[in-house]
């Protein structure tokens, strides 16, 4: 088994990539991710994103109960064609923002998710499998950068901004974690974190893969975070 990059209170990181650390998981109940997409930013479109996602579906353990895709408003939905038929399609979810913007003619107003796998359990305050949630605030830490490093001297580099270029909303994540999952959550495209800082804060247990090692250090620093602001 792959080392853990980061380990505590029920959240393991691993840094490298999800295809070689995926298989070597024995259990997995949620899947929610947000993978790299069709329209995805120059420097990720050397990955073929359709075939990305579904070698990443096809390697994981039969345990996996649910696949959440978290996707922009502006992002092909044709490419999920890659999640297996093992996994029926349950709904999509609108993530509203309170704020929104624009990309150039577009007027985005949120993100979307698609729930693939069996319904979630009826619990209290789930009875009724919901679809939308509107983002009441823009998280202090999630403006987004270039997602590259910018050069200034030959000891000094540092990010524009968040150096995650497409970097969700906490609120959004957290939702999604607790509609879609009990126990569990893994995040094999895991960037700078959020998918873990909402399961910590839901008291969920969490995996992430990142193959890029300055995520995982900034995701670190995220959960580092999250608990001081919880007080636990």
């Amino acid at each position: 088994m792959a080392s853990p990059y980061y380990q505590e209170g029920g959240v393991t990181i691993y840094h490298g990539d999800a295809r070689e650390i995926v298989p070597q998981l024995k259990d997995v109940e949620a899947v929610i991710t947000d993978p790299i997409w069709p329209n995805s930013l120059p420097q990720w479109r050397g990955f073929g994103p359709k075939r990305l996602l579904g070698d990443i579906c096809k390697l994981l353990p039969a345990t996996t109960e649910r696949v959440v895709i978290h996707l922009g408003c502006d992002s092909d939905p044709r490419f999920l064609r890659a999640v297996p038929a093992r996994w029926p399609f349950l709904r999509v979810c609108w993530l509203d923002y309170a704020r929104p913007s624009y990309k150039g003619r577009l007027l985005y107003t949120g993100d979307v998710a698609y729930a693939f796998g069996v319904p979630p359990a009826f619990i209290p305050g789930r009875q009724i499998m919901s679809g939308m949630c509107r983002s009441g605030r823009i998280d202090r830490d999630n403006h987004r950068g270039t997602g590259q490093k910018q050069h200034k001297t030959s000891q000094q580099e540092k990010y524009d901004a968040l150096p995650h270029p497409a970097a969700r909303r906490l609120e959004h994540v957290r939702w999604l974690v607790n509609q879609f999952s009990d126990f569990h959550v893994l995040d094999p495209f895991m960037g700078s974190g959020t998918t873990l800082v909402a399961a910590k804060h839901l008291n969920r247990k969490a995996i992430g893969i990142e193959i890029n090692e300055e995520y995982c250090e900034l995701a670190v620093k995220r959960l580092a975070q999250s608990v001081m602001e919880l007080g636990v």
